[in-house]
């Protein structure tokens, strides 16, 4: 797992596979000087025509995967992933990423005319199909044209709506029963699935056209200038090799003996089981209403109460994106050791003091700052990306495989740490929590050796180098 001495890819010639041509030559564009503006936003620190090209990137591709994982996290599905991210690498981005929203909106669609349970389950298939690659696609592609002081912000932007997708369904649902359900004969569920079809279509249309292609497949239209697009690849010297043909299994091999393969999945596991905590305080706010006796909270009440920790968990989220950017090196692991922290200090916290305290506000805060346990996934998702920068296909099937697997354990484990029939009543659960915060830190601590170690490897490396072109010149003088 250590082994990080893993050889640069072959060259284009060498491997049979294009290399898009780079005014810069493929080397690291020289780094200006930062200012106090780059860390209000990295757009305010470059040139003019910088500037402009990065505006029109945040207006096209962030708000198309945005409005996309917002709608595919109306309800979502881990199977496919890895596939799905590795295909990405050899196909137009914007093309494929819009064929899936548009396969989900016919699918969801069809979920709206099932007669029987068989048709619900092979709908249902091919709907998880489809809305299964969508995010870590739309955060590779991301990726792929931001350099690290910017990634984060722009990554959590995206990933917030993972957020704001289920707080939007829980409105959406109430409002389509209320007022469709039975209408023209059919039942409210069935005007949900048909509503949300509605809604993703021009979000997938959207997609196909303001979505830029990878930069080494990108080609000027009526968006982005040919000078944009060389600049595209100016900035992100690593990511213009076109990738054509089948995978190699002895790639696949190569990335499983690297690091990042293990520690970022591990990590993500461990980080996804953090909101359980807060997620018992519907149930908190349930056990106050008692039979026999005036409820203390209504149901609207119950309903409404959790959603602070949304409002608070976005807000924490984009803050810490703001302050890992702006971190020397745009280091990301003390985000993420942070929040596994604090995971283990609320969790223990809950479950050492009374389910129902002298004085609600008590509980009520420790629920509303879980959070600060949760507020690391943008940032995580952008370390994942930049530690395999070098390498795009790895990079791809790393960021699928954690997602797919952290998804895979929070699908059930929750079932035996959090059962519902025991809510709020879970200081287990919350205990065993907290062991998981301190696993995520003594992991996060992994990445942050051995990403130390890559940056004195990759730093060394430079310095060779322009020493010996400095021998070089002194030789032919």
């Amino acid at each position: 797992m250590s082994d990080l001495k893993e050889k640069p890819r072959a060259s284009a010639s060498a491997d049979g596979v294009d290399q898009v041509p780079v005014l810069t030559g493929g080397a690291e564009p020289p780094q200006q000087q930062r200012t106090w503006k780059s860390y209000v936003w990295s757009s305010l620190d470059v040139s003019k025509e910088e500037a402009r090209f990065l505006t029109k990137l945040d207006i096209t591709l962030i708000s198309s995967a945005a409005l996309g994982v917002m709608i595919r996290y109306l309800d979502h599905y881990v199977f496919g992933q890895i596939p799905s991210n590795l295909i990405l690498t050899r196909v137009n981005a914007s093309y494929y990423i819009a064929f899936l929203e548009l396969g989900w909106t016919i699918a969801t669609f069809c979920t709206a005319a099932i007669k029987n349970t068989n048709h619900l389950y092979a709908v249902r298939f091919i709907v998880g199909l489809f809305e299964a690659g969508h995010f870590p696609a739309v955060m590779y592609v991301c990726s792929s044209y931001y350099k690290p002081h910017e990634l984060a912000r722009r990554n959590t932007l995206i990933q917030i709506c993972t957020q704001v997708g289920p707080l939007f369904s829980g409105f959406l649902m109430a409002a389509i029963y209320s007022g469709l359900n039975n209408r023209l004969g059919m039942a409210g569920w069935r005007w949900l699935f048909i509503i949300c079809g509605v809604i993703s279509f021009p979000c997938a249309v959207w997609t196909a056209i303001a979505m830029p292609k990878l930069p080494s497949r990108a080609k000027a239209n009526w968006i982005f200038t040919q000078r944009e697009v060389e600049l595209a690849r100016e900035r992100m010297p690593s990511e213009t090799k076109i990738y054509t043909g089948l995978f190699k299994w002895k790639d696949i091999y190569r990335w499983h003996k690297t690091w990042h393969v293990w520690l970022f999945p591990l990590f993500f596991i461990f980080a996804c089981q953090f909101g359980q905590a807060g997620g018992s305080m519907i149930f908190w706010a349930k056990s106050y209403n008692v039979k026999g006796k005036p409820p203390v909270f209504t149901v609207q009440q119950i309903n409404l109460i959790p959603l602070g920790m949304n409002v608070i968990g976005i807000m924490l989220g984009l803050l810490a994106s703001w302050i890992s950017d702006g971190l020397p090196g745009a280091r990301r692991w003390p985000i993420m050791a942070f929040t596994s922290v604090m995971a283990i200090i609320f969790s223990i916290s809950l479950a050492a003091t009374p389910v129902h305290p002298p004085h609600k506000a008590q509980r009520w805060l420790l629920y509303y700052l879980t959070p600060l346990a949760g507020c690391s996934a943008g940032v995580t998702w952008t370390a994942v990306n930049e530690t395999s920068r070098g390498d795009p296909e790895k990079r791809a099937y790393v960021s699928a495989a954690m997602n797919a697997l952290a998804y895979i354990f929070i699908a059930w484990l929750p079932i035996f740490t959090f059962p519902t029939y025991k809510q709020p009543y879970v200081s287990t659960g919350l205990y065993i929590t907290a062991g998981f915060g301190l696993c995520a830190v003594l992991v996060a601590l992994a990445i942050a050796y051995f990403d130390e170690r890559d940056r004195r490897r990759a730093a060394s490396a430079k310095d060779a180098e322009a020493r010996q072109v400095i021998d070089s010149d002194g030789e032919s003088k």
